[in-house]
């Protein structure tokens, strides 16, 4: 985004973005806001430049608030080995829809090295949605469109409007653009789900169900259970537990290999 485009979003002058680009002009907290919803960043990362800057833009009360529990909630950094505490697939992702960290056996499952995938791919290559016409993860999720279709359920029931397919924010067209390279075809589909998904009401957890083709091992499913694990910076783990024991005897096979 180029710096008049971002300057007239905001309503400041783009001297006035160059002089926070520069560290030499700090943000008010109208105009710091207005900064954090334009260039749609992770709530993880918001934050973090609100606390750098000293400025509170009105976070929502909370039972436990960091002056007092200041490790009641999972950092980014916490969770890449939390998610290794468990024998079955599990990802974090943000508020975004991007995965910032994936535990062994889901790597194993999806045939990726997460590290790696991390270090090349931008934020929106790393997004669930852009991921989602690749051939490792299309070609054997057997319920492709129920699966697509949570996940834009929770893209449309976010209390800030990330736009529709036909008008997408700047972001949500990276993240399309990533999704037709993969594979155009899936594009009618994806369109047609949007149309007919309804949003879904924020939960602090709830679950979907995952039928997962393994070209080796063959049909896995799971049963997977959304959690928040920080809600100020709203990351939600995905535990894809398996529903049955033929599911836990492949996923050893998967994992062993």
């Amino acid at each position: 985004m180029s710096q008049k485009a971002l300057a007239e979003l905001v309503g400041v002058s783009p001297e006035t973005i160059r002089g926070y680009e520069r560290g030499t002009r700090s943000p008010t907290r109208v105009h710091l806001r207005q900064l954090i919803h334009a260039l749609e960043l992770p709530e993880a990362e918001a934050n973090q430049i609100v606390d750098e800057l000293g400025l509170a833009l009105g976070k929502r009360r909370t039972l436990f608030p960091s002056d007092r529990f200041p490790d009641y909630f999972f950092t980014v950094g916490e969770l890449q080995e939390y998610v290794e505490t468990v024998p079955w697939p599990r990802f974090v992702l943000n508020n975004l829809g991007e995965v910032v960290a994936v535990n062994k056996a889901a790597q194993a499952l999806w045939q990726i090295d997460f590290q790696a995938e991390r270090v090349r791919r931008t934020q929106a290559q790393l997004n669930l949605l852009s991921i989602a016409s690749e051939a490792r993860f299309a070609q054997r999720m057997a319920n492709w469109d129920e699966c697509v279709a949570t996940v834009l359920a929770v893209l449309k029931g976010k209390p800030d409007n990330p736009g529709s397919l036909e008008e997408p924010t700047l972001y949500l067209q990276q993240v399309l653009a990533e999704f037709a390279k993969h594979d155009p075809s899936y594009l009618p589909r994806l369109f047609t789900l949007w149309q007919n998904t309804p949003p879904r009401e924020a939960k602090v957890q709830w679950s979907y169900r995952v039928d997962w083709n393994d070209p080796h091992a063959g049909l896995v499913r799971f049963t997977a259970l959304v959690s928040t694990v920080n809600e100020p910076d709203a990351l939600g783990l995905n535990d894809w537990i398996p529903m049955d024991a033929a599911t836990w005897t492949n996923l050893e096979s998967v994992k062993n290999r």
